[in-house]
């Protein structure tokens, strides 16, 4: 069996010490606390691709900033090439769409989560 192979972005918006996360309403990962993030779409730039998924999941316009992390998921039928952008709200209220039934901004990350950017809490700007 041949793994598909997806680009996907997450955004971590970090506002004073706090990290913006969103609790899975669906799956994968129901139930679990996350950045906010999806797949990149074809003939979509990774920075088009979070400011669609922040704009869908959250209501908010955001700037993205740099590349702060990357990573590899497998999971038994995918493997995923995530990379993790910096962003900054510009405007905008939250407002969830269906995938995500909570939100919250988060000194410490939970202990059901999808992946640990904590160590961007430790610094008042993720750059």
């Amino acid at each position: 069996m041949t793994n598909k192979f997806f680009v996907c972005v997450d955004g971590v918006c970090v506002r004073d010490g706090k990290i913006l996360l969103l609790k899975r309403n669906v799956e994968p990962f129901k139930g679990c606390w996350h950045v906010v993030g999806g797949h990149v779409e074809e003939n979509e730039a990774p920075k088009e691709a979070l400011r669609r998924e922040f704009k869908e999941e959250t209501n908010l316009d955001i700037e993205v900033g740099d590349i702060i992390a990357g990573r590899i998921e497998e999971s038994f039928d995918r493997t995923k090439i995530i990379i993790a952008f910096k962003v900054t709200p510009v405007s905008g209220e939250i407002e969830l769409n269906g995938e995500n039934e909570a939100y919250g901004w988060f000194t410490e990350f939970p202990a059901k989560r999808v992946y640990d950017y904590s160590k961007f809490l430790k610094e008042k700007d993720p750059t």
